[in-house]
């Protein structure tokens, strides 16, 4: 796990915003939660959406003008 948390700690440096996701199996419980078997961490950037622009407003604003 440390190998694991080492490359995600590495890549979660490299994206400006980033969402991750952890999958194994829960183990022995533990003062501070669980452990985790066979852990497997994914990392992925978050990008910006595309602001789109609303049409119906567009035709209101073109409408009002005339």
């Amino acid at each position: 796990m440390q190998k694991t948390s080492r490359l995600a700690g590495t890549s979660a440096s490299e994206f400006a915003n980033w969402a991750g996701a952890v999958s194994g199996k829960l183990g022995q419980r533990t003062e501070n939660g669980f452990e985790v078997i066979d852990a497997g961490i994914q990392l992925f950037e978050k990008k910006a959406k595309e602001v789109k622009p609303d049409v119906g407003a567009a035709f209101a604003e073109a409408g009002a003008s005339s």
